[in-house]
């Protein structure tokens, strides 16, 4: 074999290779994985672009939005001028130019020329053709339902009218659950559309697509969803019975984020069910969010009687995180609030509530029995230095540190010495932590963390927490809790920036 052989092999395995990556950001898990897969194949350049436009006849709607990813970490005037010429190069399929097109408009931001326009065709024959594949495709991955919805919402209304009336008239009662997903992103007109479709969808499926976008729509639409299912009931439709749910929660920590698990046990086979994994943040709502179906439960923390903890390692990570068993009526109360903040802001539902939302709701009658949060004991009478810290090394209060921008700054304005308790910059950050920005963040993270303490049945932490919360509403700068978070946050900020300080030097 000669050199220039031994090359050709080379160079032709490190295409496959490429071609590889290109078709896995279709199986990502999450955005924040279909981000860094995308990141990471740009980096090969020509090659990656190469293998985009080789892609582009794909059909599965998962492959073109990674597709779109990947083109918007390329050089843009090689990657514009590439996706430009594969739209009006006639001998590619209409699927392959109309890829082309979605992500120059989509992810580029190009505007398309109404000469290149005319030689493209309809874009909702395409769009019409792949409905079918994508419900098949849902079968072993939901989340092409989202991708397939958040695409077809970006043409325009009359091709979105058009592709929705050719879903409407399949006959797969899988439809619903496509619907369900358009729907689940769409304007109050549409979703009002689509609710009343699906009442008239006599399968299980349009039971628990309708139950899921009554937590996803706008309230005003509730009674409509309500209608419609005791139409399908009263014509006889069931609901499939569901799986045992429970529902486990974390600590917030400093920045306002907790950990909220559902754990669903499969009802044909109680030894394998699906985790969802959730973030919140108390002012953002849902931030995080990420599915595991048909998991081996005994990989799981096993069942406990309620307020039980358990230190558990996340899936996929080191991180450990204490999560308590939760009547799952109260996670679910946690998940409507968050869900609330969520909608507040319009921000976009996170795509694995929407396909696998069903079995989280399957069960919950609508409108939903109020659920309480317990009772917070009233705040303990006195607190000295000694429980202060106990209360800062509780498990609960793991990581407390209180970011504030201005520490930064502070700290560059500090002559190097050793830092001391008292010194001018701690009483400065103890006035940052009561100043009207924070100190109703740490009044309401402090409650919360009352409130999950009580749940973890620990009333006398709880009560600790109540006091500190009592005294950051009255801005009582003398607290030992409140001087001494603080004083870690400090410490924490300066040895970052040590930290940061030292790379530098060593770079």
């Amino acid at each position: 074999m000669t050199e220039k052989d031994s090359s050709r092999i080379l160079n032709f395995g490190d295409r496959l290779a490429i071609d590889r990556a290109v078709k896995e950001l279709a199986h990502a898990r999450n955005a924040y994985e279909l981000e860094k897969r995308a990141r990471e194949l740009a980096a090969k350049g020509k090659s990656a672009l190469n293998a985009l436009l080789r892609h582009l006849e794909a059909s599965d709607p998962a492959l073109r939005g990674g597709l779109g990813r990947l083109a918007q970490h390329l050089d843009p005037d090689m990657t514009i001028a590439a996706l430009r010429q594969a739209a009006m190069d006639e001998s590619r399929s209409d699927a392959a130019r109309l890829t082309a097109v979605m992500i120059l408009e989509r992810y580029l931001d190009q505007e398309i020329d109404p000469a290149l326009a005319q030689r493209i065709p309809a874009s909702y024959d395409v769009a019409r053709e792949s409905g079918e594949e994508a419900i098949a495709i849902a079968e072993t991955e939901p989340l092409v339902l989202v991708e397939y919805a958040e695409q077809l919402l970006d043409e325009p209304a009359e091709i979105v009218q058009a592709v929705l009336q050719v879903i409407k008239d399949m006959d797969d009662p899988r439809r619903a659950r496509l619907l369900m997903a358009v729907a689940a992103y769409g304007h109050d007109s549409l979703q009002q559309d689509i609710i009343t479709t699906l009442g008239s969808i006599r399968h299980p499926l349009a039971i628990q697509a309708l139950k899921t976008l009554w937590h996803l729509s706008a309230s005003s639409l509730q009674p409509l969803i309500q209608r419609q299912l005791q139409k399908l009931r009263m014509a006889g439709t069931l609901e499939e019975p569901g799986g045992e749910i429970r529902a486990l929660w974390s600590p917030v920590n400093a920045q306002g984020h907790s950990f909220l698990w559902f754990i669903h046990a499969h009802p044909s086979d109680t030894t394998r069910g699906d985790l969802l994994v959730l973030i919140l943040h108390d002012e953002l709502g849902v931030v995080y969010a990420s599915a595991h179906p048909d998991l081996d439960l005994n990989e799981l923390p096993m069942p406990a009687p309620r307020g039980a903890t358990h230190q558990v390692r996340m899936v996929d990570s080191h991180h450990q995180v204490l999560l308590t068993e939760l009547d799952p009526q109260l996670g679910l109360k946690a998940l409507d609030e968050a869900l609330a903040l969520l909608a507040a802001q319009a921000s976009p539902w996170p795509g694995e509530l929407v396909v696998f939302g069903h079995w989280l709701w399957s069960q919950r009658h609508l409108p939903p029995p109020e659920a309480s949060w317990p009772k917070l004991p009233s705040p303990s009478p006195e607190m000295d230095e000694e429980k202060a810290q106990a209360l800062l090394e509780h498990p609960a209060f793991a990581g407390w540190v209180w970011l504030l921008p201005e520490l930064e700054e502070l700290l560059a304005a500090t002559r190097e010495k050793e830092l001391r308790k008292e010194d001018p910059i701690h009483l400065q950050i103890i006035e940052l932590l009561l100043n009207d920005r924070n100190r109703p963040l740490l009044s309401k993270r402090l409650l919360q963390q009352a409130r999950w303490l009580k749940l973890a049945r620990d009333p006398k932490t709880a009560s600790h927490a109540m006091a500190v919360r009592s005294a950051v509403m009255a801005g009582d700068a003398s607290h030992p809790f409140i001087r001494q978070l603080a004083w870690r946050s400090l410490l924490t900020a300066a040895a970052d920036r040590a930290m940061r300080k030292a790379l530098r030097l060593l770079s």
